[in-house]
């Protein structure tokens, strides 16, 4: 007992025994794993328990009831909280234990405290699963192999290489696969690279499972054991098909920059980090006559004046980084000055300095053409200006680009108010910003010029005003409208003008009208009269004993009468409309017909025949007048 006693007090681990009354001993060990100490175990009897983590006691309780009671001790790994609160974990080991005769003693208990070793070990399980992952899911061909070429390893790119599942692979010598004619001298090599194990470097043709011809580049790499033993090697594939393919890509691309550069019409030139010249393209030694510009700088090929802006704008690009837009005035081999627009821009190098791009466009005639076009629009800006016109430029935002200095006078608003402003800066009623909209939409839509008229624009005050408006599409260069140019003309003072004319008009008309019917109503009486007086005389002289040549007279007076009467009632008569029924009611009429006996005639009710009398009086100009209808008619008859 005292030797059991002494390797229990000397043992790292912490042991115990007890019994169903609780610990019959405790060795020291368990302050140092659990921060208990003997006594405390020994006064409490379920303090192992209650240290274990909730999530193992149960399966701890089992552990301790299921102890064996010979042969190898139960083991189970578990969970502690410690005094500090800190996690321990734990290899448990437990027996039974029995006397000599047999009867049972209590329960033996061993506890190692395992938490580097399970830290260790979830380390390792951790980085094979992390070069797992890694290894399936890159894009390379991954496989591990013996020195006799079996395969251990191989990642699915691998297995879509050759065309067969890990299941088909793992165990089986890789060697098996490549064609007879090979398989002699890809032996030799593996057991040479088993013997002098190295990493080796290599590419080679392959033929993929559709067909497809690939270049693969191998990297084979041994792995050793702690003793420095090959255990296996470790093989990563890379296709570099498109590698290679790039590669003649580039050298095409080389060939096409070089004719790029022969045939393009502007300065292309390459500048070292000292800004000394290393390539002028054939277009700039045609100009420039830089043939023998190379390794020199600025200083040295050009102007004293223009070389120092010219180091400085090389500066700014290569110590800035960025590319820069500049304008240049340089002169040519010709003798005559150019003007250049030149793009510089940076060309990194990895592990180098930068390099200098730059091409430059020969913008002469372009700033000659802008100073012209600039002149122009000085002199259509005047004229804008000089106008008592309200113009305008209306962007398709909605927005003014550009009012003339009489929008005060025609609008009440200043220039600085609206150019840049949406076009409900006029402040004019929701009505005829809806107006203003619908007719800009038309010449944004259609592309054609509009001319409009009525009330799109206030005066100044806010006053109602009436304005001629002419609206003209400004086009780009691919033929979109980019916006309207408006020219809107205050006429509220001619149309009040022309409107006051129109009534005078209407006025004079009226007593035009009154004239007329004045005129008529005497010749009525006229003729009413002459008819009256005139031609019973004449019937009365005919009865009298003329002669033949006095009778003769009579009838010609008697007939020029009948025409003047005649002429006069078809000429009004034809001057009005009426309708069948209108025209035998008149006739009704002049025959002395009462409105009974026209509507008994006519099968009309006395009403009906009142109704179409009042139309007939109206047409013939009598509806205000106080003249027998009767008469009137008998008149023209």
């Amino acid at each position: 007992m005292d030797l059991f006693r002494l390797i229990a007090e000397t043992s790292p681990g912490f042991e115990y025994v007890r019994d169903a009354g609780g610990f019959s001993y405790v060795s020291p060990a368990c302050a140092r794993l659990t921060g208990y100490g003997p006594e405390e175990f020994l006064a409490n009897p379920r303090l192992l328990e209650e240290i274990v983590h909730p999530s193992h006691r149960e399966l701890f309780m089992e552990h301790l009831r299921n102890a064996p009671g010979d042969g190898d001790a139960a083991w189970l790994r578990l969970h502690l909280v410690c005094r500090d609160g800190s996690d321990c974990w734990v290899e448990h080991a437990c027996r039974q234990l029995y006397g000599a005769r047999g009867e049972h003693l209590g329960l033996r208990g061993s506890i190692r405290d395992i938490t580097k070793y399970r830290d260790d070990e979830e380390r390792r399980k951790f980085y094979e699963k992390r070069y797992q992952v890694l290894a399936e899911h890159r894009d390379e061909t991954v496989c591990c192999w013996l020195p006799d070429t079996t395969l251990t390893f191989v990642n699915e790119a691998y297995c879509r290489l050759v065309g067969k599942s890990a299941g088909d692979l793992l165990g089986r010598q890789w060697l098996a696969f490549i064609p007879e004619a090979a398989r002699e001298g890809i032996r030799s090599f593996c057991e040479r690279l088993a013997a002098e194990p190295r990493v080796n470097l290599y590419e080679h043709e392959v033929t993929g499972t559709d067909g497809r011809v690939l270049w693969m580049q191998w990297i084979d790499a041994p792995i050793f054991d702690e003793q420095g033993d090959v255990l296996e090697f470790q093989s990563i594939g890379r296709d570099i098909t498109g590698h290679r393919d790039a590669l003649a890509a580039l050298k095409d691309s080389e060939e096409r920059f070089r004719a790029f550069m022969s045939q393009l019409p502007a300065l292309a030139f390459i500048k070292d980090e000292r800004s000394r010249i290393l390539f002028t393209n054939d277009y700039m030694q045609k100009v420039m006559g830089s043939q023998k510009w190379s390794g020199h700088n600025a200083l040295e090929n050009l102007p004293a004046h223009v070389a120092a802006r010219v180091l400085d704008d090389d500066r700014r690009v290569l110590e800035g980084g960025r590319p820069v837009l500049v304008e240049e005035s340089i002169p040519v081999q010709s003798g005559e000055t150019r003007v250049f627009e030149t793009r510089k821009f940076p060309i990194g190098r990895a592990g180098k300095p930068p390099l200098l791009g730059a091409i430059a466009l020969d913008v002469t005639e372009k700033k000659r053409t802008e100073e012209a076009l600039r002149a122009s629009e000085e002199r259509y800006r005047q004229l804008a200006e000089a106008s008592h016109d309200f113009i305008f430029v209306l962007d398709r935002s909605d927005r003014f680009a550009y009012v003339n200095s009489a929008s005060e006078e025609v609008t009440g608003k200043r220039p600085e108010e609206l150019i840049g402003h949406p076009r409900s800066s006029l402040g004019v009623p929701p009505e005829m910003l809806a107006r203003q909209k619908e007719a800009n939409l038309a010449v944004f839509e259609t592309g054609e010029p509009l001319f409009i008229e009525g009330q799109y624009l206030t005066g100044r005050g806010g006053r109602p005003a009436w304005h001629n408006i002419t609206l003209v599409p400004l086009k780009g260069g691919d033929g979109e409208v980019r916006a309207l140019l408006g020219v809107a003309r205050d006429v509220t003072e001619s149309r009040e003008r022309a409107q006051r004319l129109e009534e005078a008009n209407v006025a004079l008309k009226v007593l035009l009208r009154h004239r007329e019917e004045d005129r008529r109503d005497l010749e009525g009486q006229f003729l009413a009269s002459f008819r009256k007086l005139i031609l019973p005389s004449l019937q009365k002289l005919k009865k009298t004993g003329l002669t033949p040549r006095q009778k003769a007279y009579v009838d010609v007076v008697e007939m020029n009468v009948s025409k003047v009467f005649s002429s006069s009632g078809a000429a009004d008569l034809a001057k009005v409309s009426l309708t069948p029924i209108e025209a035998r009611i008149v006739e009704f009429i002049k025959e002395d017909k009462t409105t009974k006996e026209i509507g008994s005639l006519l099968n009309l009710s006395p009403r009906t025949v009142e109704y179409y009398r009042d139309r007939i009086r109206k047409k013939l100009g009598l509806k205000s007048r106080n003249v027998n209808l009767r008469s009137y008619l008998y008149s023209l008859s």
